[in-house]
């Protein structure tokens, strides 16, 4: 389960009120409803912002093909095999 902190909000009594409604419509506790909230109107379309720019940076990348697939795949293979490696040595303290 992911670490919690808590909040203190202050509320109008009537959006309380409607938040209090919709809980109990959806057999939800009110502070699940306030999560779900802040999830879909704040954080939800911050990470869609952050991958629209990042294809948006990938787009823009103007790297050609190589030449020869046949080579470019031996050495993508080497690099993955050293950061494969380097990776293990890593974790066992080497």
């Amino acid at each position: 389960m992911a670490k919690t902190r808590k909040i203190q909000v202050t509320l109008e009594e009537s959006q309380y009120e409607k938040l209090a409604e919709i809980a109990e419509r959806d057999g939800k506790k009110l502070a699940a409803v306030v999560r779900e909230s802040i999830g879909r109107y704040c954080l939800d379309p911050e990470l869609k912002k952050a991958k629209k720019d990042a294809l948006k940076a990938l787009l823009a990348v103007s790297a050609a093909p190589p030449e020869d697939y046949s080579s470019w795949e031996r050495e993508y293979a080497a690099l993955k095999t050293e950061t494969k490696d380097s990776k293990t040595s890593a974790r066992k303290g080497r």
